[in-house]
């Protein structure tokens, strides 16, 4: 399974074993009340200067839920909306018409269960692949695997059906499938895609796609990767759920990270006109907070994230490990990978899965939720008087799990 051997890096020589401050172009250690200090005062004052708005929170989706919602709490606390965890996104069109906080859409055991399947824009193997071997399962069962992406992946198992075309053209190729699956149904278009897909031609492979859904009687249709991170997600989220409403099927997205939906529910996303990630890079900030966020790697535009960076008055690397960063960074906190913390994560079924820390943390490593809470207290801020990651859990989800099954919907209030 993926990560499976990250366990190898806990004791790397490049783990951030103390926190760093950057003085006059070089790196200093120093103790936390100092590096704390140091953040605070940073913060509040530009704050002051430059306005609460300057200031903007990227953190990635392998945080922890309690990690997320205490750094979305702090933005807050200083007045900004600024907050994002969807770094490789780059349509964020959809945003004001998702009904609900993006899931799979299913149990995971009915993708095993399902007799016909459409993946689109997925290399499963490597971005899911326990759910990938499930998929193999159903398919040995004689269930139907199709597949829309724009790389031909050897999947281990028989494909019924693929479309193989340039990313370009996976919305046209996605329209097909839909108008295709309509035709073969008898079932009339929702309202805003009669009008869209009226031009629209299904070729042969579209319909060799259409006829094995409209056959099948337990139907999942999936949203890898690929699809999420294309230039037109919005649509093929549309057009992916109006496809899932015709042939009577469970549509979802598979999530790209350990905490993607947890990331959703503890609030890491934009609000009250606050800036998403692209736009904190298109537009820099006076100041950046950074949970385990390598800005050069995990990014959608990494040569626009590093110079937004390096643009900065202050950039604060929250971090396990001592990186590029180094570049663009002025204060380096060594936080707790999550082998060394509590903490918990939102499965991509909404399952709440909550840990203990395996190992010690190495040298002065602190958890990341700790950190934020003390700068919430240094910064004067209220609602940071936790004493336990489970604390901060039951504050972030009042009503438990089954107030995160409420929140879970893939529906768009009207077509992108």
């Amino acid at each position: 399974d993926r990560d499976r051997f990250s366990y190898a890096a806990l004791n790397s020589h490049a783990r951030l074993t103390r926190p760093r401050i950057k003085q006059n172009g070089g790196w200093i250690e120093v103790d936390w009340q100092t590096a704390l200090e140091y953040v605070a005062n940073g913060l509040k004052d530009i704050a002051r200067d430059h306005g609460s708005e300057s200031i903007g929170a990227l953190a990635t989706p392998n945080s922890t839920l309690e990690e997320l919602y205490l750094l979305q709490k702090l933005v807050r606390g200083l007045g900004s909306h600024n907050v994002d965890h969807r770094l490789r996104r780059a349509d964020f069109s959809a945003d004001d018409e998702r009904a609900g906080v993006p899931w799979l859409g299913q149990r995971i055991e009915e993708v095993q269960a399902a007799d016909a399947l459409l993946i689109i824009g997925s290399n499963i193997r490597k971005e899911q692949p326990l759910l990938a071997h499930r998929v193999r399962q159903a398919v040995k069962k004689r269930a139907q695997l199709n597949v829309l992406n724009p790389v031909d992946e050897d999947l281990l198992c028989k494909v019924a059906n693929k479309a193989i075309v340039a990313p370009g053209a996976m919305v046209n190729t996605l329209a097909q499938i839909v108008k295709a699956a309509a035709e073969k149904k008898g079932a009339a278009l929702g309202t805003g895609y009669a009008d869209r897909l009226a031009a629209i031609q299904p070729s042969a492979v579209a319909q060799g796609i259409a006829d094995s859904l409209c056959k099948g009687e337990r139907i999942s249709i999936l949203l890898g990767n690929l699809a999420q991170h294309h230039p037109r997600a919005a649509a093929l989220h549309s057009l992916a759920a109006e496809l899932a409403r015709v042939v009577g099927g469970k549509f979802g997205f598979m999530a790209e990270a350990a905490n993607s939906v947890g990331a959703h529910v503890a609030g890491a996303v934009p609000k009250s006109g606050g800036l998403h990630a692209a736009q904190m890079i298109a537009q820099p900030r006076r100041a950046y907070l950074l949970l385990n966020v390598e800005a050069e790697l995990d990014s959608h535009d990494p040569q626009a994230a590093v110079n937004a960076m390096m643009q900065a008055d202050m950039v604060v690397a929250m971090s396990p490990f001592r990186h590029l960063a180094a570049d663009y960074a002025d204060v380096m906190l060594p936080v707790a990978p999550f082998t060394e913390t509590s903490g918990s994560f939102v499965n991509m079924e909404g399952r709440v899965q909550s840990f203990s820390a395996a190992v010690k943390p190495l040298g002065d490593t602190r958890p990341a939720w700790k950190v934020l809470r003390v700068l919430g207290n240094m910064m004067e801020l209220v609602g940071f008087e936790q004493n336990s990651s489970e604390d901060v859990r039951n504050e972030a989800l009042p009503g438990g799990e089954a107030a995160v099954h409420a929140a879970l919907s893939n529906s768009l209030k009207r077509p992108v």
